[in-house]
């Protein structure tokens, strides 16, 4: 568990299962609700428990974010951060799009870089949004995300089109920028 000035930040369990749920709205698509062929997933709330309960899954990569008061706000991912790839795919899932101009997200976001550079010694991190995720990609971009470029009309859902855009940071890019906020572990 890290324990921050604006956050908790722990491994994701079970029981959080409820809570996380909300996140996944199908009437407000976004980009961390894709599967690996890049189509819309929303899990029951049976389903998000089951995934949340496989250790190999979640273990050291998918964390729940709460704030101090103990309410969860939202979750944060590094997919497939292993030394041997070299870099992980990043997701920040806040509760709502105002949350990335916070503090608090402020926070998560340096988690997952001290997590993927440091900790897991990665050189690139990766993150993703939809079109319609403007504050999440302002969010990303703020803290270092450089574009790398867009697929348009990549995803269909509610009878619309998305273009999906990829970002990333590199290692170097991590050393040489200070975002103000510490996360001091407990």
């Amino acid at each position: 568990m890290i324990t921050g000035t604006y956050t908790v930040i722990r491994s994701a369990e079970p029981d959080d299962a409820t809570a996380m749920w909300r996140l996944y709205d199908p009437s407000r698509p976004r980009s961390f609700l894709l599967g690996p062929t890049r189509e819309v997933m929303i899990p029951t709330q049976d389903e998000m428990r089951e995934m949340l309960g496989r250790r190999d899954v979640v273990q050291g990569s998918f964390f729940t974010i709460e704030d101090r008061a103990g309410e969860i706000r939202g979750c944060c991912v590094l997919r497939g951060a292993k030394m041997e790839s070299e870099f992980a795919e990043m997701v920040v899932a806040l509760d709502n799009d105002d949350a990335y101009d916070t503090p608090l997200a402020d926070e998560v976001i340096a988690f997952l870089e001290k997590t993927g550079f440091v900790d897991k010694k990665l050189n690139k991190l990766v993150a993703h949004c939809l079109s319609n995720e403007t504050k999440y990609r302002a969010y990303l971009a703020r803290h270092g995300f450089v574009s790398d470029g867009i697929q348009r009309q990549m995803v269909y859902t509610r009878g619309q089109y998305f273009d999906l855009e990829s970002l990333s940071m590199f290692n170097q890019a991590h050393a040489g920028s200070v975002h103000g906020t510490t996360v001091a572990a407990s």
